[in-house]
């Protein structure tokens, strides 16, 4: 088993730095494996709420691969969707989830949900910040869902590194000259399954 998470920040500067690196801390402390995605957030989100400004939130999705059952076990933070791309077709999933910090936990635990969703041999699991998707260019174009849709979907016989190395020259380019405003993550993940 193995998982992998991918964080946003609602604002900018120090606050946000520090305010990261207590969810780094915390995802790493309450990641063990005999808690799911969901009671992990469910954790995270009660200890952020006491230790956050009240107009600060973050954004997380948590997904914890199990090899032995194919399947990944997925929950959402109010983080952007989770792409899924086999075969040229690309698959969405958006769980339903609140950011952390935004609610003490009454809400908030009636409200996130965890899916499983099965793994395929050469499925490509996409993780990403809207950094991605709402990087603009000059003409003030976003980015968007679309674009990275393509590459995602045109790309799945290659290695994840070169997809992701694809995906920054790609959003480089429709940049251009315009300044990057918002954090880029992007997190690729290549399933190889015996099916």
């Amino acid at each position: 088993m193995g998982g992998r998470s991918v964080g946003d920040v609602s604002g900018k500067g120090l606050s946000a730095s520090l305010y990261m690196s207590k969810l780094q801390t915390m995802m790493q402390l309450y990641c063990t494996e005999d808690r799911s995605p969901k009671e992990v957030l469910t954790e995270v989100n009660k200890k952020i709420f006491a230790a956050i400004g009240k107009n600060w939130f973050i954004t997380v999705p948590i997904a914890l691969f199990d090899t032995s059952k194919n399947s990944v076990a997925f929950c959402r933070a109010g983080h952007t969707e989770l792409l899924v791309a086999n075969a040229d077709t690309i698959t969405t999933y958006r769980p339903e989830g609140i950011g952390v910090g935004l609610e003490k936990g009454d809400v908030f635990d009636s409200i996130i949900e965890q899916i499983e969703i099965p793994i395929h041999n050469n499925d490509l699991f996409a993780f990403f910040s809207d950094g991605v998707n709402e990087s603009m260019n000059e003409k003030e174009e976003q980015y968007g869902i679309e674009r990275l849709n393509e590459i995602l979907k045109n790309n799945g016989n290659s290695h994840a590194d070169s997809i992701l190395r694809g995906i920054v020259n790609f959003l480089t380019e429709f940049r251009s000259t315009a300044e990057q405003h918002d954090d880029i993550t992007l997190v690729l993940i290549k399933a190889s399954t015996n099916q």
